[in-house]
């Protein structure tokens, strides 16, 4: 165990990211299959790291007792998700079993990051994450030459290449872009650089397709551009005619890409709107919830399903998300909004103080109710002691290194601001957009920015003592 490198079994971990996630879509669209290589072999390495924490060092009855508390956690949330399966619950215990297992393997990610990089050189961290965020975007690129892309929506509008999912792909990239721009006036190969963050911001605006990742593009340029200004006043270095010039070209060319050559993103939402006048069948009005959930509401209200297929409950919460929806007269497109009223409704309906800790279930509900948002997610459907396990970690970081930010203050510098940024756009997509903590590539670049911030912190507390 001693003889282990877990820095450098991290190291190939990071890059090995985008080459697994590929794997994984191309596997099982080629056999049909639910499982691939990538299902075994991702979470191989920070388990072999975290054995090798565990055997090397001496607090193995923490160790122990922290990983009791999520077991114990998921036998209970799995005991509550089986007391509230019905006739209509989109998954099983199984199903919902691979969430608790996805969002635990990416708090142990998080954890084995965090000690084997504490308070080391990061330098070959940084250029692993260059290398991993090349792959992703090469690989992109590469699709499209040869035309073997998938499409981002099954309408066949948008392009994500070789990967599995759009919005997931959307956050990883612009969290590889808040780190690769935090780290782009510390490092060298900035002409190369700028080709990666071009290439990138290209596919994120113009053919992706996601509102993730067209806002998320312009967010993260304008939020460096604003930063380096900051900076420049900060330190009192004067802000010269031809960097001003610059940045305006910059924003210019953006607007002028996406509104002259067009935007997957607008063609997808154009699409969308067109369905915004859909009739509803049983009251003749404008429809403000998906023709399934109209559906279901109707013949829940007169009695038309069987014993057991839908709670008193659910019922209470499909009729309270029917009249909501007419009152607000919300598109029945937008079923984000549709999905977290419903689930409001039901922990509303169900009031029940163990699904309140423990979570009554996320695949419990009606396909097209199921909870996207993963922070409203993680405290209905996960319950509050699921918040606390699965997402207090990163939001604790956060507060730290915003506390840390606010008490160095005269220290910080783009980069610091960058990484900030990036950790609170996460929170932001996860919160709004979703898939982001269960990915493990987006996870881990989260746990990447949390590992650099920490670095930086350290770093503003030696200069300080010099």
């Amino acid at each position: 165990m001693k003889k282990i490198n877990l820095q450098k079994i991290l190291l190939i971990f990071i890059i090995l990211l985008p080459l697994l996630d590929i794997l994984s879509f191309e596997f099982r669209n080629i056999f049909g299959t639910s499982k691939s290589p990538s299902t075994f072999i991702r979470p191989l390495i920070p388990a072999i790291v975290f054995i090798a924490i565990f055997f090397k060092n001496k607090f193995k009855i923490k160790t122990i007792c922290i990983s009791l508390c999520y077991c114990l956690y998921a036998i209970m949330h799995l005991f509550i998700f089986e007391k509230y399966i019905t006739g209509i619950s989109f998954g099983t215990p199984m199903h919902e079993l691979q969430y608790i297992i996805n969002y635990t393997f990416n708090i142990l990610t998080f954890f084995v990051f965090l000690f084997v990089f504490y308070k080391t050189d990061v330098n070959s961290l940084k250029k692993s994450i260059i290398i991993t965020c090349s792959i992703y975007v090469f690989s992109i690129y590469l699709s499209i030459i040869t035309n073997t892309y998938t499409s981002t929506y099954i309408e066949g509008i948008g392009i994500k290449g070789w990967f599995e999912s759009g919005n997931s792909l959307s956050t990883t990239l612009i969290l590889g872009l808040f780190i690769i721009l935090s780290l782009f006036n510390t490092g060298n190969k900035k002409i190369y650089l700028v080709i990666l963050i071009s290439l990138c911001e290209l596919f994120l605006l113009l053919l992706l397709g996601t509102r993730t990742a067209m806002f998320g593009g312009l967010i993260v340029a304008i939020l460096y551009i604003i930063f380096t200004v900051f900076y420049q006043l900060k330190n009192r270095i004067k802000i010269s005619k031809k960097m001003i010039v610059f940045f305006l070209i910059i924003i210019g060319l953006i607007l002028t890409v996406i509104f002259i050559l067009g935007s997957k993103t607008i063609e997808r939402r154009k699409y969308l709107s067109s369905f915004n006048a859909n009739i509803d069948v049983y009251t003749g009005n404008t429809l403000h919830v998906t023709a399934d959930i109209a559906d279901i509401n109707n013949k829940a209200n007169n009695d038309l399903y069987p014993d057991n297929f839908l709670s008193i409950q659910e019922k209470q919460a499909f009729n309270s998300l029917y009249e909501f929806a007419n009152k607000k007269e919300l598109s029945c497109t937008n079923r984000r909004v549709q999905q977290l009223m419903y689930n409001i409704y039901l922990v509303k309906y169900q009031k029940n103080i163990f699904a309140i800790l423990f979570g009554n279930g996320l695949l419990n509900n009606f396909g097209e109710l199921v909870l996207e948002l993963e922070l409203p997610a993680f405290i209905i459907n996960f319950g509050i002691i699921g918040f606390v396990l699965f997402f207090v970690p990163y939001l604790s970081s956060f507060v730290y290194a915003l506390y840390q930010g606010y008490k160095y203050r005269k220290s910080i510098d783009i980069e610091y601001l960058m990484l900030i940024s990036g950790l609170l756009f996460a929170f932001a997509s996860a919160c709004f957009t979703g898939v982001t903590f269960f990915n493990t590539s987006s996870a881990t670049f989260v746990t990447l920015i949390v590992l650099l911030l920490n670095h930086k912190i350290q770093n503003f507390k030696q200069e300080k003592n010099k």
